[in-house]
């Protein structure tokens, strides 16, 4: 699954919160199963990248993930498991070194 986030208006983290808070919403109103289970998938990419980013690394390292930006943001697991983060295509460090 790989998300478009946002970054026109809101950092990333600020987003990212607010489309977990969205797709949790909208699951409880749900009727459907397969609406459901994409939005459990949504749910629990948006859960993990909200636990374990550190979102002030990437703010401070990306100045796209910092908000007023009109660059295309991805966000997807890779085949570990890993969170992932694409700005204009191109796969960026999610984790801080230090």
């Amino acid at each position: 699954m790989n998300l478009k986030i946002s970054t026109q208006r809101h950092c990333i983290e600020t987003e990212v919160k607010h489309q977990y808070n969205s797709a949790v919403s909208k699951y409880f109103k749900a009727s459907d199963e397969k609406g459901k289970k994409d939005l459990e998938n949504r749910i629990d990419l948006l859960h993990h990248a909200i636990e374990t980013l550190d979102f002030r690394f990437l703010r401070s390292r990306y100045p796209d993930l910092r908000g007023d930006s009109l660059a295309e943001i991805g966000l997807f697991r890779d085949g570990a498991g890993a969170i992932g983060i694409t700005i204009n295509g191109e796969k960026i460090e999610t984790t801080n070194p230090n």
